[in-house]
């Protein structure tokens, strides 16, 4: 018995040749796109969760509260950590990442390497971020000052596949002792622990007492501490008012401002807030998309799997009803069609995972993650499984149901089991409009995402970012009038138009500065942001002045005494234009600038104070007055070499600088419009097979038509107007849906594009033109084919 229902449902499964490989080639890209969507969120999800006792790791945050604003900071004072230990019984180990903010270079036999995300780090790093060491011992590492300690595949590119433990490193001149290599940090993680160097020496108890609580405030370093088993962090956060009192009340009072402890749990880090000193985070609204595209998908998917069972157990209809009538049990029927949806499914997901692994080793192209770290293969088979179950048993219902109430004899009466009877059509018909309506759904959003993260693109920031090269002023034992020296070579350039000095760049983080101004009769202390100018930066970046002027070398006072603000500024402090040449704290605004933005537009724009540059470090920004890219940085870098001979000529431009703002944007973009594809292409299989289906059933009353006179342009629109009208209701139920999803999702950007109706009507238009393609082959071969054919059995 089980053998002859397995045969029939080999014989079920392949009894519509083309039916079957239409629907058996959707549901492969389907399950293929899911394993994709799957790995890239389950990537995503898994942040920070590989440390061990990463549900017991917390990093402390804080907010300093103005009367005013609030600004909250990702890294604290460096006694923070120590306080909370000794005061807390819950709190078991703590430990410090004080980071470079930008990139270091470390120096062998002359040789220099750069190194992105390098800390200032506490012995205890190890046990709290799992270190393993390739190389060396934990007990030694970290312990002493000038100790360094770098990762795996740095330790390779300098010394080889050698133990180079005790073997100096350079840093600033600065000899410095590798005490340990530890392997590389997955790509998933907050922080990559790519070198660590070990803390100096420092006195705490000579420090007054101002000092000491200042200690617990100032910017200095991330801050991470692991609670003991079975504790709660709430014991921390709700009993925090003491230690406040005792440790960061004298200097809270001293800056008029209050301090809320943020205690982030180590495995959200990644879709935690925004703040500043932080690292680019992940945007959980795209995790979601994700999800909801791979949902749309397999449903898409699944409908045309749907129809093809619905077309067949009416084909099959007089088989069924014979089985009844000899007595064939609901079960047992419904056990046919459980086994013919298992066979069909199992088929599809191994092909969806020949395929998967045959494309794997080109994901990186669009996810940049390798693909060891993107897919987990034990994962990867337990949701095959379940897609084979999960698929199986539903879509066994669908011929089941569409059966099991009807009696033997009338399902082998001629009518039923030669036609496909209305109710059929009326089943994929309601289907078709259901794909296209998440076909148009996925289109609508794709267009949508494009039009904003090019609006944030191309917005003006106030600033020109075209044609300015960024270059790394080098922290080794140089000086402004070194720097000052190049500027003036440089502009003896015909490539060159300009040179300017900045300590930050756009996108980048920038200091913050307190100060206090008097409102009402009080004192009100605000917090900005901070960046230090040349007299050229101005002019060189294009920013337009609303009020007032430039730094100006022929006035003396402005190095000390004069800074200049944006727009933003004087919102947030909320003066007026009527604040040049006024004085706050003993410096006087001598120019307001139209709004520039220096972080991305997915926040307003924040206040930003610039004073003249008095360092030789940060920045030299670069005009470029050519288009010719390569002949000027090779100018420019041979002039650079002529100062600083064994500086490493490190340089980006700025237009890319503020592209990478919106990378993670980019990148889940491409997926979702890569989707959007798969998901039209599986509709376009379901229309074609309806079209096949419709088109013979038609077959007679095509030949009667031609017979008759009817041209083959009248034939393409009896089949295809129905397809047009379902299409259009596809579209009229998409488009709310569509609607209201893109204007939630641009709600986490603060400048917006519109939502134009071109974004509707060219998603309408290109499934209404997709779906033409689709069906009009098949109609095209019905209506021209010979009507004697047709009628020969008439």
């Amino acid at each position: 018995m089980a053998l002859q229902i397995f045969r029939t449902a080999i014989k079920n499964v392949f009894n519509r040749s083309n039916s079957s490989a239409i629907s058996l080639l959707g549901l492969t890209i389907a399950f293929v796109s899911i394993f994709y969507i799957y790995s890239y969120v389950s990537y995503e999800l898994s942040y920070d969760t590989k440390y061990k006792n990463a549900d017991r790791i917390y990093r402390i945050s804080g907010e300093i509260v103005a009367s005013e604003n609030t600004m909250t900071h990702a890294i604290l004072g460096p006694l923070m950590g120590q306080g909370l230990k000794d005061e807390f019984p819950e709190v078991e180990e703590f430990a410090r990442l004080s980071s470079f903010r930008q990139a270091i270079f470390l120096e062998n036999n002359k040789e220099k390497f750069k190194v992105e995300e390098a800390y200032i780090a506490d012995h205890s790093v190890f046990d709290m971020f799992s270190l393993e060491l390739v190389y060396g011992d934990t007990s030694k590492a970290l312990v002493a000052p000038d100790q360094v300690v770098i990762n795996q595949s740095l330790s390779e590119k300098i010394f080889g596949k050698i133990n180079p433990v005790g073997k100096i490193l350079k840093q600033n001149n600065r000899a410095l002792t590798i005490q340990g290599v530890i392997k590389d940090s997955p790509t998933n993680v907050h922080h990559k622990l790519n070198v660590l160097f070990s803390k100096p020496d420092f006195d705490v108890s000579s420090l007054d007492p101002m000092s000491h609580s200042e200690g617990f405030w100032m910017p200095s370093a991330y801050t991470f501490i692991r609670l003991k088993p079975n504790c709660s962090i709430s014991a921390i956060t709700g009993n925090f008012g003491a230690f406040y009192t005792k440790y960061m009340a004298t200097f809270g009072t001293q800056i008029n401002s209050k301090f809320n402890l943020l205690a982030i749990p180590m495995k959200d880090l990644h879709f935690s807030r925004y703040m500043s000193y932080d690292f680019p985070k992940g945007n959980k609204s795209y995790t979601y998309i994700l999800v909801y595209v791979g949902l749309f998908i397999f449903l898409i998917a699944f409908f045309n799997y749907g129809n093809l069972l619905v077309f067949q157990s009416i084909s099959n209809s007089k088989n069924i009803g014979i089985k009844k009538i000899i007595g064939a049990s609901r079960l047992s029927l419904y056990f046919q069609f459980l086994v013919g949806s298992v066979l069909f499914v199992s088929i599809s997901v191994v092909l969806a995972l020949i395929v998967f692994r045959l494309t794997l080793p080109y994901s990186k192209i669009i996810t940049s993650i390798t693909p060891s770290e993107l897919v987990k293969w034990n994962s990867i088979l337990f949701v095959s499984v379940l897609l084979i179950a999960l698929t199986s048993f539903i879509s066994s219902l669908v011929p089941f149901f569409n059966q099991y109430k009807k009696q033997g004899l009338s399902l082998i009466t001629t009518k039923n089991s030669t036609k496909i009877t209305i109710k059929g059509l009326r089943f994929g018909k309601s289907v078709a409009v259901a794909q296209f309506a998440l076909s148009v759904i996925l289109i609508i959003a794709s267009i949508a995402i494009t039009k904003q993260l090019r609006f944030l693109v191309d917005s003006d920031m106030g600033f020109d970012k075209n044609n300015v090269v960024l270059i790394n002023l080098p922290n080794e034992k140089i000086n402004l009038q070194q720097v000052n020296s190049l500027k003036a070579e440089l502009e003896k350039s015909t490539l060159v138009a300009r040179t300017a000095v900045s300590s930050h760049v756009p996108g980048e983080v920038l200091g913050s500065l307190q100060f206090q101004i008097d409102k009402e009769g009080q004192k009100v202390t605000k917090i900005v942001n901070h960046m230090r100018i040349d007299y050229d930066y101005i002019p060189l970046m294009g920013m337009e002045l609303k009020a007032g002027r430039n730094f100006d070398v022929q006035h003396t006072t402005d190095e000390k005494q004069s800074i200049v603000v944006n727009e933003a500024f004087v919102d947030f402090c909320g003066f007026d234009d009527s604040i040049l040449d006024s004085g706050i704290e003993g410096v006087k605004v001598i120019g307001i600038l139209k709004d520039v933005c220096f972080n991305s537009l997915h926040t307003q724009a924040e206040p930003v104070l610039f004073e003249l540059n008095d360092r030789s470090n940060g920045y030299l920004n670069v005009k470029l007055s050519t288009p010719n890219i390569t002949q000027a940085i090779t100018s420019i870098k041979k002039t650079w070499e002529s100062f600083f001979p064994e500086a490493p000529f490190e340089y980006h431009f700025l237009d890319q600088r503020v592209a990478m703002l919106y990378e993670n944007d980019s990148k889940k973009n491409i997926l979702v419009q890569l989707f959007a594809i798969v998901s039209i292409l599986i509709s376009a299989m379901g229309f074609l097979n309806l079209a096949s289906i419709i088109s013979k059933q038609k077959t007679k009353e095509i030949g009667i038509r031609k017979v008759n006179g009817a041209k083959i342009s009248e034939i393409l629109i009896l089949l295809n107007r129905d397809f047009v009208k379902w299409v259009a209701i596809a579209f009229v139920i998409a488009t709310p849906i569509a609607w209201y999803a893109i204007h939630k999702w641009l709600e986490n950007f603060a400048y917006k594009t519109t939502l134009s109706w071109w974004i509707f009507a060219l998603a309408g238009l290109l499934a209404l033109g997709i779906a033409l393609l689709t069906v009009s082959w098949q109609s095209w071969k019905a209506a021209t084919r010979n009507p004697v054919e047709a009628l020969r059995y008439e």
